[in-house]
């Protein structure tokens, strides 16, 4: 019996090992307007660049990327105390210190732009969107997007 050669806790442990992967297929699900109440629930954006930046707190379909200037989601347009909707957040301000962002979805790289950005712990990206439309990125609940600059 397997229990004999790994012991009760070796057979949870490789239960547990097979589990968790497992169970994260089920959670990887499109962003929708996120509900969280307690700031760092979910995705957050740091603007650390010079320039204001359009970040939306929902998400619709399955494609982790949009072409266009808004977002299928937003119906409410440039709207702080709302869910499904999108803002500016300001240069210096995080998505974190607003109620309804606390759960943020996607960030809008603008068109004409190069944008430099990148997740916590990672490397730098650019998105450069000179001669493109705008293009809107979703994000996971556990991603911290990091934009660094914004050259127009």
């Amino acid at each position: 019996m397997i229990t004999g050669k790994l012991g009760k806790w070796g057979v949870r442990s490789a239960a547990l090992a097979i589990a968790v992967p497992l169970m994260s297929i089920g959670l990887s699900t499109p962003a929708s307007a996120g509900t969280c109440t307690t700031s760092g629930c979910g995705g957050e954006v740091s603007n650390n660049s010079g320039m204001s930046l359009r970040i939306a707190n929902c998400w619709s379909g399955t494609s982790s990327t949009y072409s266009g200037d808004k977002l299928p989601c937003v119906t409410h347009v440039n709207t702080w105390g709302s869910y499904n909707a999108d803002v500016e957040l300001p240069a210096g301000d995080e998505s974190k210190f607003h109620y309804h962002y606390f759960d943020t979805d996607a960030v809008r790289f603008y068109k004409g732009c190069v944008t430099k950005w990148h997740y916590w712990g990672g490397w730098t990206n650019t998105e450069d969107r000179r001669g493109k439309t705008s293009l809107w990125k979703k994000f996971s609940d556990l991603d911290h997007v990091y934009i660094e600059s914004i050259t127009c």
